[in-house]
């Protein structure tokens, strides 16, 4: 079971609830605010909040991050998150805004959400909690990490690819390392999923990831 969830007002980002061997868990959180979203998806679902078992946030952008101490706190869930970006996401690190002075001044809004504990840290791929899988990302941060599901074929895939217009690499000015996001986006389509899901902008087929992963080589 996938379910996808707005994660914003503006409406360009998604959150996801994912069913996978009998454990619920939330990739990402919103913005501050979507939290409210995300308990009413589990109240039309039938399930209580403590059935929510992790949090994995792709990467420490507060469009992603922003909504993830309430909802620890709601649920009880543990958070999982990308070494690199753990210390961002409780308050230990600065926050990796755009150099472009536009870009950062957009960012800046995201920068404000309240920072909390990382319960798990992903140094490497690993296998979380319900079989789910958690892979290593970097370049639209530099702990960016992605979420394969393999009884569902799905791929979850943060900021890695944005589908906002064409298919295509995280936007550069948002995107800490260029080269490393699209060495990443290149294993990450050799996952064979058959369905990508993002961050921002529809999902598309494995096949569609595949084709962008070619023209990035």
């Amino acid at each position: 079971m996938i379910r996808r969830i707005l994660g914003s007002r503006w409406g360009v980002s998604a959150v996801y609830l994912v069913e996978h061997r009998g454990v619920l868990s939330l990739v990402d959180t919103g913005s501050p605010g979507c939290a409210t979203r995300v308990l009413k998806a589990l109240v039309e679902m039938g399930r209580p909040p403590e059935d929510l078992r992790q949090i994995v946030l792709t990467h420490c952008h507060g469009d992603h991050a922003g909504d993830a101490k309430r909802l620890a706190e709601v649920t009880g869930a543990t958070v999982v998150a990308g070494d690199a970006d753990a210390s961002v996401i409780e308050g230990n690190a600065p926050y990796p805004a755009p150099r472009e002075p536009v870009s950062r001044a957009l960012y800046r809004s995201f920068e404000r959400f309240s920072r909390l504990p990382v319960g798990r840290r992903i140094s490497g791929e690993e296998e979380l909690d319900g079989g789910l899988r958690a892979i290593p990302a970097p370049g639209h941060t530099l702990g960016h990490i992605a979420v394969f599901a393999p009884d569902l074929s799905a791929l979850f895939v943060g900021d890695a690819v944005w589908h906002l217009g064409p298919l295509r690499p995280s936007w550069r000015r948002f995107t800490q390392d260029v080269e490393r996001n699209a060495d990443s986006v290149g294993h990450l389509a050799g996952m064979r999923a058959d369905r990508v899901l993002l961050g921002h902008g529809p999902s598309v087929s494995g096949d569609r990831m595949r084709e962008l992963a070619t023209h990035l080589r």
